[in-house]
């Protein structure tokens, strides 16, 4: 198994298209996207092609979006906290500027999940479609 970085894509249902085109002609068994929108936009694109999620490649996105499991099929993403990491990073950043001149490297840890809906599958149950 490896791994290709394709991209970048905008983050966004209309970069969509060019990400899943760009999974299409690699022959890839699978998409994960920077997040649910461009995941949504590459679901939209691969329904267009005849390209069948899960069976054809799986389709992952991040950040779990209201809507995410309104998809079809409904979108498997990782959710986390993302209101307080985005609160830790404010606090990050206001405290550095409060510490002028200092500069320090932290890094920090936030829980994750996967939520598996039905945009994945088994690779063994694929056909290629290159």
């Amino acid at each position: 198994m490896e791994a290709t970085l394709l991209g970048p894509f905008t983050p966004s249902i209309q970069g969509g298209p060019a990400a899943a085109d760009a999974a299409i002609g690699t022959g890839a068994s699978a998409v994960i996207a920077h997040n649910d929108l461009l995941a949504i936009g590459a679901l939209r694109r691969f329904a267009e092609r005849g390209v069948q999620v899960p069976a054809d490649i799986s389709v992952v996105g991040f950040d779990d979006i209201f809507g995410a499991d309104f998809c079809a099929p409904p979108l498997t993403t990782v959710s986390g906290p993302l209101e307080a990491v985005g609160r830790t990073a404010v606090d990050l950043v206001l405290s550095s500027l409060q510490k002028a001149g200092r500069t320090a490297t932290q890094q920090l840890r936030a829980p994750a999940h996967l939520v598996i809906r039905g945009s994945t599958g088994p690779v063994s149950e694929r056909t290629s479609h290159t």
